[in-house]
């Protein structure tokens, strides 16, 4: 019985602390991330680093042809969908942050089958 013990003990990997954290990291772009891209906006900054915040998954269903994309919030305030971080300079951002379908109808609300980018501005 203790040799079994001792055996899966060993086995057994260790986690590091604040390892939640690191993994979360990937939905979070910082403004060192986003300067070093020396995109001009946020859209441009996002494409080169994430782009898959960006794609559209088509339509939600056969009924319904319109194609689902990424929904954009600032401040709480929803501003559009990707067009809309053309308009917005990297310069004018501190952090970027994707929110999964799931997380964003927790924190936004129902009607973000392709998730949300939230910015926070400068």
């Amino acid at each position: 019985m203790s040799i079994a013990v001792t055996a899966l003990v060993a086995c057994a990997r260790p986690v590091a602390q604040g390892s939640g954290a690191a993994r979360g990291a990937n939905n979070v772009l910082t403004v060192a991330q986003l300067s070093a891209t020396n995109a001009e906006n946020v859209f441009e900054a996002i494409n080169r680093l994430r782009p898959s915040w960006l794609t559209s998954r088509g339509p939600t269903s056969v009924t319904n042809t319109t194609p689902t994309e990424v929904s954009v919030f600032m401040a709480g305030t929803f501003l559009g969908h990707a067009e809309v971080l053309q308009q917005i300079r990297v310069l004018d951002v501190t952090e970027v942050k994707y929110w999964d379908a799931g997380s964003a109808s927790a924190r936004f609300g129902m009607g973000h089958p392709r998730g949300v980018i939230e910015l926070t501005r400068k």
